[in-house]
Formats: C-alpha cells, sequence, structure tokens
C-alpha cells in the first residue's frame, strides 16, 4: 500500500477537518481518518500556539 494514501478510505472524526496533505490521517478531502486526535500543548492563548500531536508524515 502507498503510504500517501494511508487515510484515504477510512472513517473520518467527525467534524475534525484537516488542511496537512502530508499527514497519514488526512484522507485527501480535508478530513481526518485517526481514530482520536491529541492536541497540545496544555497551555495555549491563540490557535498559532497550538498543534495536533497525533500528525504523522506520509513516507
Amino acid at each position: 500500500m502507498n503510504n500517501c494514501e494511508c487515510g484515504k478510505d477510512n472513517p473520518t472524526l467527525a467534524h475534525v477537518k484537516c488542511d496537512v496533505k502530508n499527514c497519514i490521517y488526512n484522507n485527501h478531502q480535508c478530513c481526518c481518518t485517526a481514530s482520536a486526535i491529541q492536541v497540545g500543548p496544555q497551555s495555549a492563548c491563540d490557535c498559532q500556539e497550538t498543534n495536533c500531536q497525533t500528525f504523522k508524515a506520509q513516507k
């Protein structure tokens, strides 16, 4: 299986949009297919200070 296609046919998390095209969990329709997501860090003042810690780069 091509790593670029990992999340393509998996079910998506309801209402979780993802624009990161090189993440294995992005189904290339801007939806996340991870079974769960972790967002951090524990403290942030605005959205620029957060990130998806579930991200895994395509190989």
